[in-house]
């Protein structure tokens, strides 16, 4: 068994770990973030092939975050070739909360875009999250103030961004 985390890039092999990482921590997301919908399990394989096809054009950098070989986290950066800068997504577990595990997965996933090239990650977080505000914060994002909430989220969210050192 290991204890380090590593950030892998998704992939089909990840289908089914993937699936009930995100069944699992269905309601402990939704109470933070706003919840996927039944269309999303409904349609997961599709939407898996379709976050895969982004990872091979090159468009966004889509992870997972595994540690002892279980899903315990989602990374991903979007928009890679957005001029006002690509987004920051993640979410870890309920049961691997407070490891450290968010930071070290935002840590390699900015190294790993910033080897792509961009340089202006943006990030927004619900107002209340504190811990997920920590988070950006111990990886350098400056808060930028509130930002429009995700689609379908009746929550308030506050805008974060950081500038990314040249490869």
């Amino acid at each position: 068994m290991t204890s380090t985390p590593r950030l892998e890039l998704l992939g089909p092999q990840h289908a089914r770990a993937l699936e009930r990482f995100e069944r699992d921590n269905r309601a402990f997301f939704a109470a933070r973030i706003g919840d996927r919908g039944d269309g999303f399990f409904e349609r997961f394989d599709e939407l898996l092939a379709e976050r895969v096809d982004e990872n091979r054009c090159g468009t966004s950098l889509l992870c997972v975050l595994v540690l002892d070989d279980e899903i315990v986290g989602r990374v991903n950066v979007l928009d890679l070739d957005r001029p006002d800068g690509a987004e920051l997504g993640y979410r870890v577990a309920e049961h691997a909360q407070g490891r450290g595990l968010a930071t070290a997965g935002v840590t390699d996933a900015l190294a790993a875009a910033s080897a792509r090239g961009v340089r202006t990650v943006t990030a927004r977080v619900f107002v209340d999250n504190t811990a997920s505000r920590r988070v950006l914060e111990h990886c350098d994002f400056e808060p930028t103030g509130p930002v429009p909430s995700p689609d379908g989220s009746p929550r308030e969210f506050v805008g974060y961004r950081r500038q990314l050192p040249p490869p």
